[in-house]
């Protein structure tokens, strides 16, 4: 196949993912794939909220294998569902029904933290393999050792941001406002907490409740406090209204210079960037890769996706094509569908190299890997550096 036919077959697979077809409930959109051959491997995707784009990188990896003759000789056929506003419930109810009437080999995803910690125990109880895509609290695997992670822990990343703030950009105080009553959020929010503490002074410590669009008295207890960054542990719509309010305060520190926002993963979704209304300019946050990257295998990654889909691959676009693909060699190197002979070859990886890199797994089923930090500048992320593990 040349270069224009596979580029043309490329297309067609990466539109067919955005088909979507009614499954009974609105909220929950399934997304199927071309293969309608008599034998294939069923691989499960779920995807939580808006990031329609992450099954995108699901199905380069399943196209790139079956281009390649299969898994085991057979051809792989990726099943997703897209739950864009339902809460974990729904994504349970999804997985047990890829388990038990789709017959899937292994589970991918889900992306948020609140939902991979209620479908684990699911996976595990079933002994279905299960890797989640940008689902970052630690406690994600707490259910079993069928459950491991794609992308690297809070706790690495809120530390990660912590260093940053005080070391590179030398804070010293910070404030912390946070969504409640989310794992991720929380958990995020305690883990930079934690670690800025070890150096530094937490001035102001807020939260605010799902669905706040005033946080008008959050950040004027913020502001008295005149801290050098504020860290926003919240989704794209929080994140937007907040650095917006903050600035119209305005937000500074004790010196009059304006306080620097700093986040996390959640932040790197073009929603946000999209959004003019967002104060995000001087920001930092962390993430999973640089679609700037000079690696080789990821480089290629970035290069075939925006030749399909014409936009850059964000993180959870990354992180969802490795998911993937670690369970592709996983299964190579058992010779092997059986769950278990999958489950111990996962936990087996080393130097596993694809739009990220994983090291190794520890005995948690945490992946040792890097993280990237992003600043804005007139408007457009950019890289800013790389974090290897500590």
């Amino acid at each position: 196949m040349d270069f224009i036919t596979m580029r043309k077959f490329l297309v067609f697979i990466g539109f067919s993912v955005l088909l979507a077809i009614s499954i009974g409930c609105d909220r929950i959109q399934k997304i199927v794939t071309p293969q309608q051959q008599e034998e294939t491997l069923k691989i499960g995707f779920v995807v939580a909220g808006e990031r329609v784009t992450y099954p995108n990188g699901a199905e380069m990896a399943v196209t790139e294998i079956n281009q390649q003759g299969g898994l085991l000789g057979m051809q792989v056929e990726l099943i997703g569902h897209i739950n864009k506003e339902a809460g974990p419930e729904v994504s349970i109810q999804i997985a047990e029904r890829l388990i038990v009437e789709d017959e899937i080999i292994a589970l991918i995803g889900p992306n948020r933290s609140s939902h991979a910690v209620e479908v684990g125990p699911i996976a595990q109880r079933y002994g279905i393999p299960m890797i989640t895509t940008t689902a970052t609290n630690p406690n994600v695997t707490n259910a079993g050792d069928f459950v491991f992670m794609a992308s690297f822990t809070d706790s690495f990343q809120g530390a990660v941001m912590a260093r940053f703030a005080e070391t590179d950009l030398g804070m010293t105080t910070a404030a912390v406002i946070t969504r409640s009553g989310d794992i991720y959020t929380e958990g995020i929010a305690e883990f930079f907490t934690r670690n800025f503490s070890l150096g530094g002074e937490i001035v102001a410590n807020e939260f605010y409740e799902v669905d706040t669009v005033d946080f008008t008295a959050q950040l004027n207890r913020i502001a008295a406090a005149k801290p050098d960054t504020l860290f926003i542990a919240g989704f794209v719509q929080d994140i937007t209204l907040i650095t917006q309010q903050a600035r119209a305060i305005p937000l500074q520190n004790t010196t009059g210079e304006p306080t620097v926002f700093l986040g996390a993963d959640s932040w790197d979704s073009q929603l946000l960037f999209d959004n003019e209304e967002a104060e995000l300019e001087g920001s930092f946050f962390s993430g999973h890769f640089s679609p700037d990257t000079d690696e080789p295998a990821a480089r290629a990654f970035v290069d075939t996706y925006e030749s399909i889909y014409e936009v850059t691959p964000t993180g959870g676009v990354g992180v969802s094509y490795d998911a993937v693909k670690l369970l592709f060699e996983a299964v190579a190197r058992a010779g092997s569908l059986d769950s278990d002979k999958i489950r111990q070859q996962l936990a087996a990886t080393q130097n596993y190299i694809g739009a990220t890199t994983i090291a190794s797994y520890d005995k948690n089923r945490h992946p040792t890997k890097s993280a990237v930090i992003f600043t804005i500048k007139n408007g457009e992320k950019l890289f800013h550096k790389q974090i290897d593990p500590f």
